[in-house]
């Protein structure tokens, strides 16, 4: 493994337990300060937006390793003050902070991970996810274990010390490698490759969508459909990201054996729409089934973002990819907090049949601007498996 496959894991690592350790530790905030922090989640993907807007700048002027470690270390200043805050708005500031730090770390190391690749950028990427989601799944159980020492804050500080060994890492990883020269900073993206990039900019932030809607009422769904207490139905968070880490390291081994970028999207979305039109239909009488259902569609979709990012920089050279990352994350943003709103203003019930077959349409739609070819006057991967 090269050091900048190292330092990526690491940062990826990193992006996983922070979307996590923040929700799960507000609960224990709450009693500890005494006021309610939920303000803290819009607050945390309010910075992310910004983070990966000012990533398109910045990575014109900076080495994508370089940029990934000073993400980190914003990641580690806001958990550690997060850890300590005595107050509402301190706590909320510092998840925006966090938010900050998570999105220059996430675009510049997806940006990175194209010059690590050696074939197609959506096999590294992919893999990389893969640890976000593992990460994420085992996050919360930590939050949970930390309960019983009436400190469960003790693992933003844990997190915030992983953030600091990735920024090492990745620090390590950029000595020697080549920042970017006046004359690439001032070219943009070539005419053809706008075109290239229109449908998959389109499809990420309904992915998006989708995948928020499962992850934010992850608890939620489990709650109404088993009726069982929200302790219980809390586990149900950890179930959703093994179920992406599952999806994820299943489709990285499919890219590795030769099936293309492109089909790997079609199966995985083609299969998420059926099984969520089966959801639709079963839930409302066999509950059970239709989480099995909902199960599959995760697991289904779990390589979505990563196959759709890196089929779109496979589509564009290393400079054009620096600009292009940020705007692709942010469009991802964008799209986890309109889907759910959209779905929300038809009906108010997560576990309602109308959300299955919402989903289910929007996974079409992502399948059907996945498949759309467009020539790029230069291919920028050779031999990359992206047909």
């Amino acid at each position: 493994m090269t050091p900048a496959i190292r330092g990526l894991s690491a940062a990826f690592a990193g992006l996983g337990a922070t979307a996590a350790a923040i929700p799960a530790a507000l609960p224990a905030v709450e009693q500890s300060v005494g006021a309610s922090v939920v303000s803290a989640i819009p607050a945390l993907f309010g910075g992310l937006l910004i983070g990966v807007l000012a990533s398109s700048l910045v990575l014109r002027h900076m080495r994508a390793l370089h940029l990934a470690a000073i993400g980190c270390l914003v990641q580690a200043v806001a958990l550690g003050g997060a850890a300590l805050a005595g107050t509402a708005p301190a706590f909320i500031a510092f998840a925006a902070l966090a938010g900050l730090g998570f999105g220059l770390t996430e675009a510049s190391a997806s940006v990175a991970s194209k010059a690590a690749s050696s074939s197609s950028t959506a096999t590294i990427l992919t893999a990389l996810t893969a640890t976000v989601a593992v990460t994420a799944a085992l996050t919360p159980l930590l939050v949970a274990l930390a309960a019983g020492t009436e400190r469960p804050q003790l693992v933003l500080l844990i997190v915030a010390a992983a953030q600091l060994a990735a920024a090492v890492a990745l620090s390590t990883a950029a000595r020697g490698t080549a920042a970017p020269t006046r004359g690439e900073r001032q070219r943009g993206l070539r005419r053809a490759s706008v075109a290239a990039l229109l449908p998959l900019a389109i499809a990420l932030p309904l992915y998006v969508g989708v995948e928020t809607v499962f992850a934010g009422w992850s608890a939620v769904i489990p709650a109404e459909l088993l009726r069982v207490d929200p302790a219980a139905a809390a586990i149900g968070t950890s179930i959703f990201w093994g179920l992406m880490a599952v999806g994820r390291f299943a489709s990285s081994a499919m890219l590795r054996s030769g099936v293309t970028t492109r089909r790997a999207l079609l199966i995985g979305t083609l299969t998420a729409a059926v099984v969520l039109g089966v959801a639709a239909v079963v839930t409302p009488t066999a509950p059970v089934f239709g989480l099995v259902a909902i199960a599959i569609a995760v697991v289904a979709l779990a390589p979505t973002y990563a196959l759709t990012v890196g089929l779109a920089l496979d589509r564009l050279d290393d400079d054009e990819a620096a600009q292009a990352t940020g705007v692709l994350v942010a469009c991802g943003a964008a799209g986890g907090s309109f889907v759910p709103a959209a779905i929300l203003f038809f009906t108010d019930d997560p576990t309602a049949p109308a959300t299955f077959v919402a989903t289910a349409v929007i996974c079409l739609v992502v399948a059907a601007l996945s498949a759309i070819r467009v020539r790029t006057a230069t291919p920028a991967v050779t031999g990359s498996r992206t047909a």
